[in-house]
């Protein structure tokens, strides 16, 4: 089982910081976009996602979802790992349902090719308000890593 698509709903205080700290040593990505910030305005929430993660071709045109598995696709080749984190999707699942389902579904499209190079590769959608979230991925560097 890959469990690469994750709906969280509390994070543990400390326990985080320690796995994201092993993560980036061993060359994982880490992107973090909250849906709060451009979500709701824009056409589709795959520009300001990649545009966060700093995927290469964003802001995107008529076919964005499939620009950003693209995108993501070429990540795979970059790095030795990837973790997306969108945080307040609750508000993206009640707003725009078929936004999440076209994300998750670009994602999973282009899964494979970090599963066939053994890299790790998730996306995390973060269903609640947790601050301690939010503050770990706004501090600095910690934004995307």
């Amino acid at each position: 089982m890959t469990r690469c698509v994750h709906f969280v709903r509390t994070s543990p205080s400390g326990l985080l910081e320690v796995d994201i700290e092993a993560a980036k040593g061993a060359g994982v990505r880490f992107g973090y976009w909250s849906y709060l910030d451009g979500g709701r305005e824009a056409a589709s929430i795959a520009s300001p996602l990649a545009s966060a993660l700093g995927l290469e071709h964003a802001p995107y045109g008529p076919l964005p979802w499939v620009e950003f598995l693209d995108d993501l696709i070429t990540f795979a080749h970059r790095y030795d790992g990837l973790a997306i984190v969108v945080d307040r999707a609750d508000h993206l699942v009640n707003e725009r349902s078929s936004e999440l389902f076209e994300c998750v579904e670009a994602f999973l499209h282009q899964f494979h090719h970090w599963y066939d190079q053994k890299k790790p590769c998730h996306l995390f959608f973060q269903m609640v308000d947790d601050p301690h979230v939010t503050k770990l991925f706004t501090q600095g560097a910690r934004k995307t890593g």
